[in-house]
């Protein structure tokens, strides 16, 4: 049973088993071990952080080492001249913006900071360039002390592992202060950054994953029972070019991309951002498979079912057919996903046929 202190126990066995099998450090974490000074530290960590945003971390570390070349005080930041800054940390992502706000930055430190990186989560904010992550990041590597690093990255894996249920990376940290034990901290970051570029990624690579971790994993097993359904039933994915002009049960995989409220029928709710798996039936000599799959694909269609008001904001991203008459079936198979009470089930005894999945 998913008690709360099995969740928790769950999530922190995860990290553990993340600690024991650490193979690549992330750059900005590489940085920081190669400086003993905490202000040369903080001054560094600060620096490549921002570097780092949208940009591969390889390539973070190339520029990070040739700029400290150049740039070795906050009083170089100031000299330098902006084009010279740019053609510096160039090809790191948004290098002009990057640039800019370097040069602001040094400034700002020297006249408001006597020179030094503030250590506080509160004054680095202010900072250009600095949000919420980079500044916890340069209060654990620099001056270490406590402070949760949220990147996208994080966030997802945080919310597939149903360790928190939050829309943000910022909320995302509010939660993990509440819940998670201080010994995690400084090091989840660390631990699930590169494992969420590599395999927990948007679109997860669950066969590159440890074994143990898949034993543990609840999005895992929801991925694996939605398999087996499709199996069980005789699903097949088809193109949304190459739809038979046959009878039969379909499932469509929609990508809704932010949250929003969304109304249907006299019902008006918050669908969250994330996958959503709509049930649906064909049985007609006319309207069968390719007729009413091609009518949910049409962004001209008239709002009729249930179905059309979340597709006027979310994406088919995948179609699945099969040549039997499975609707109700399908749908209670569905049901260990959150359901979407009501939705496309007005004229059957389901109670759902729309199920939810965190992206």
């Amino acid at each position: 049973m998913n008690t709360k202190e099995n969740i928790e126990e769950r999530f922190h066995t995860f990290l553990d088993i993340l600690s024991k099998n650490l193979k690549d450090i992330p750059a900005v974490e590489r940085i920081s071990m190669e400086n003993e000074d905490i202000e040369e530290k903080a001054f560094k960590v600060l620096l490549s952080t921002i570097l780092s945003a949208r940009t591969k971390d390889e390539i973070t570390l190339e520029v990070s080492k040739r700029l400290f070349k150049r740039v070795k005080t906050l009083q170089d930041l100031v000299d330098i001249e902006e084009e010279e800054l740019e053609k510096l940390i160039y090809p790191v992502g948004f290098y002009r913006t990057k640039a800019r706000y370097l040069k602001k930055l040094g400034k700002i430190l020297i006249e408001e900071f006597q020179g030094k990186v503030p250590s506080r989560l509160e004054d680095l904010i202010k900072l250009p360039g600095v949000g919420r992550k980079t500044g916890n990041l340069v209060i654990t590597l620099a001056y270490n002390d406590y402070g949760i690093c949220v990147d996208t990255h994080v966030h997802r894996i945080c919310n597939r592992w149903e360790y928190i249920d939050t829309e943000t990376p910022e909320d995302s940290e509010m939660e993990l202060r509440k819940k998670l034990p201080k010994k995690y901290w400084k090091i989840i970051n660390m631990l699930l950054v590169n494992y969420g570029k590599k395999v927990c990624s948007p679109i997860p690579k669950c066969h590159l994953c440890i074994e143990e971790i898949k034993e543990l994993c609840p999005y895992y097993h929801k991925i694996q029972r939605i398999e087996k359904v499709l199996k069980k039933y005789k699903f097949r994915r088809v193109s949304k070019n190459n739809i038979p002009d046959k009878k039969g049960t379909y499932i469509l995989k929609i990508m809704l991309k932010e949250s929003r409220n969304i109304k249907y029928g006299k019902n008006t709710k918050k669908f969250k951002k994330g996958y959503y798996f709509y049930v649906g039936s064909a049985m007609g000599e006319k309207n069968n498979l390719r007729r009413r799959i091609e009518r949910h694909l049409r962004e001209d269609k008239k709002l009729h079912w249930h179905i059309d008001y979340l597709l006027q904001y979310g994406t088919i991203k995948e179609v699945y057919i099969s040549e039997e008459g499975i609707e109700c079936e399908v749908s209670k198979e569905l049901s260990f996903l959150e359901s979407v009470e009501g939705f496309g089930s007005s004229d059957c005894g389901c109670r759902s046929h729309l199920f939810y999945l965190k992206i």
